[in-house]
C-alpha cells in the first residue's frame, strides 16, 4: 500500500489516537527511552530505585500498543479487500440494442429519458444523482423538481446532454442515431426497452448492479414476482371476460387499442381476460369502431383516459354510434385508469396489474385490498408516499398467508 493511501487510512480511522502516536514517537519520547533518566516523568531518586522494572515495564508496554494497534489495522485492509473484491466493478452491461458499456463505478450524474427510468432510479435511492429527466417524469413527486426536463420528441437535444457531462444516459426508445451521437462524446448510454413484466424486472435488476444497490432491486424483484405469481394464482380457474383496451382515441371511429403483445396485451391475459384483438401482428393497433363492436367486449378499460389530448370518459364511450349493443356498454363496466400504471417500465407496473384483475374478477378480491390492509400501496409504504420502502416482513408474511387461500388483493 502506498505511504500516502496508508498514512490517510490512518488518520480517517485513528487520528489523534494515543497508541497510535507511539508509531512515530517523537524526540522527547525518543530520547527518554534511549535514556530513562531524561525523562520528566521520573526523578532522579525513582530511577535509581525502579530501573530495571521501569525498563521492563516500558518494553511490555510499547508490545502491547504495537499488537493493539495491529489488531485494529489489519482486519480494516481485510475488510478493504473483501469490499474490493465482492465490488461488482468494472461493470459491463449491454443493453437492448445490443450494445455494451463499461463502468469503472457507480455513476453520480444521470440522465433519464423516460418517466420509467426516473422512476426505477428513485425506487434504487439513486434519484439523488440525476442530473436532468425527460418532461414526463412526475413520479415520485421528488422528480418533478429535478432540472433541467429534456424535451425528447421527436428528439432530445444532444448538446444540451453533452453540456451536462452525465456519467450516463437511460434512455427508452429515442433514435439509434441520436443515442450514436451522445456516444461518439465519450459518454455511456444504455437503451433499456423492456416490452413485458419479467423485462421490467430485468432492468430494475441491472439498473441495481448499476447503481450499486442490487439489494434493493432484488427486494423489489421479489415483490414484483410474488405479487404477480399471487394475481395468476387468483384467477386461474376464473371464467375469462372479454376485454377491450383502448390506449388512443384521439380518431373514435380508428382508435389505438392494445394487441397481443407488450405490456398492455401481457396484463390483459396475467389478470385473467382474454384481450379481443389478441390477434393483431404488433404491441398495438388501430382497429375500426364497427370490429370492437362485432366482437363485443365485456369489459372496456380506458388507459387514455388521463391523456393530455382528448382523455376519454365512460360517458364519451357510451355514446358512440352503435356502441349501445355492446355488452360492456349495457353493463356499465367501462373502466377509466391510470394508463401510467398499464405502460411505465417501472415498480408500478404490478399496481397496474393487480388493479386490472379486481376489475376483472372482482369476486376473487376483497373490495379493500390487502396492500392498503397491509399498510401498503403499489408496493411500498402509505406513509411514505412518493418515497420507496419495501414491503415489512409482517406484509409480506400476510401476503402470503392470503394468497394459500385463493386471495391475493
Amino acid at each position: 500500500m502506498p505511504a500516502v493511501a496508508r498514512t490517510a487510512r490512518l488518520r480517517a480511522r485513528g487520528a489523534g489516537h494515543p497508541d497510535l502516536l507511539l508509531l512515530s514517537p517523537g524526540p522527547a519520547v525518543r530520547a527518554s527511552l534511549s535514556d530513562p533518566r531524561r525523562s520528566p516523568m521520573l526523578s532522579s531518586r525513582s530511577f535509581r530505585k525502579i530501573s530495571p522494572m521501569c525498563c521492563a515495564l516500558r518494553v511490555a508496554r510499547s508490545a502491547l500498543c504495537c499488537a493493539l494497534v495491529a489488531l485494529l489495522l489489519f482486519p480494516t485492509q481485510a475488510a478493504y479487500v473483501a469490499r474490493a473484491q465482492a465490488s461488482p466493478f468494472p461493470l459491463t452491461l449491454t443493453d437492448d440494442s445490443g450494445i455494451s458499456a463499461t463502468f469503472a463505478a457507480p455513476p453520480l450524474r444521470i440522465v433519464t429519458l423516460n418517466p420509467g427510468l426516473t422512476e426505477i432510479t428513485f425506487a434504487l435511492g439513486a434519484g439523488s444523482r440525476l442530473i436532468a429527466v425527460d418532461t414526463y417524469s412526475e413520479f415520485p413527486p421528488e422528480a418533478k423538481s429535478v432540472q433541467p426536463r429534456l424535451t425528447t420528441y421527436p428528439s432530445p437535444s444532444v448538446e444540451t446532454i453533452v453540456g451536462l457531462k452525465p456519467d450516463v444516459v437511460l434512455s427508452l426508445a429515442e433514435r439509434d442515431e441520436d443515442l450514436a451521437q451522445i456516444r461518439r462524446q465519450g459518454i455511456p448510454v444504455l437503451k433499456l426497452f423492456p416490452k413485458d413484466f419479467d423485462a421490467t424486472v430485468h432492468t430494475i435488476q441491472a439498473l441495481g448492479k448499476l447503481y450499486g444497490a442490487s439489494d434493493a432491486a432484488d427486494a423489489i424483484a421479489a415483490d414484483m414476482l410474488d405479487r404477480r405469481d399471487a394475481v395468476i394464482a387468483a384467477v386461474a380457474d376464473a371464467p375469462r371476460p372479454r376485454v377491450y383496451e383502448e390506449l388512443d382515441a384521439s380518431e373514435p371511429d380508428k382508435p389505438f387499442v392494445a394487441g397481443p403483445k407488450g405490456f398492455y396485451g401481457e396484463l390483459i391475459d396475467l389478470a385473467g381476460g382474454t384481450n379481443i384483438f389478441g390477434d393483431l401482428p404488433g404491441d398495438v393497433g388501430q382497429v375500426g369502431a364497427e370490429t370492437i363492436v362485432q366482437r363485443d367486449p365485456e369489459v372496456i378499460i380506458l388507459t387514455d383516459a388521463d391523456l393530455p389530448f382528448n382523455p376519454q370518459t365512460p360517458e364519451m364511450v357510451a355514446a358512440r354510434p352503435g356502441w349501445d349493443v355492446v355488452t360492456a356498454v349495457a353493463n356499465d363496466a367501462i373502466y377509466p385508469v391510470s394508463g401510467q400504471l398499464y405502460s411505465t417500465p417501472g415498480p408500478r407496473l404490478i399496481q397496474g396489474l393487480e388493479d386490472l384483475a379486481r376489475l376483472l374478477h372482482p369476486d376473487r378480491f376483497n373490495s379493500l385490498s390487502l396492500w392498503e390492509r397491509a399498510g401498503v400501496r403499489g408496493g411500498y409504504e402509505i406513509k411514505r408516499l412518493g418515497r420507496y420502502a419495501p414491503l415489512t416482513g409482517a406484509a409480506r408474511g400476510l401476503i402470503h398467508s392470503q394468497r394459500e387461500r385463493r386471495i391475493s388483493l
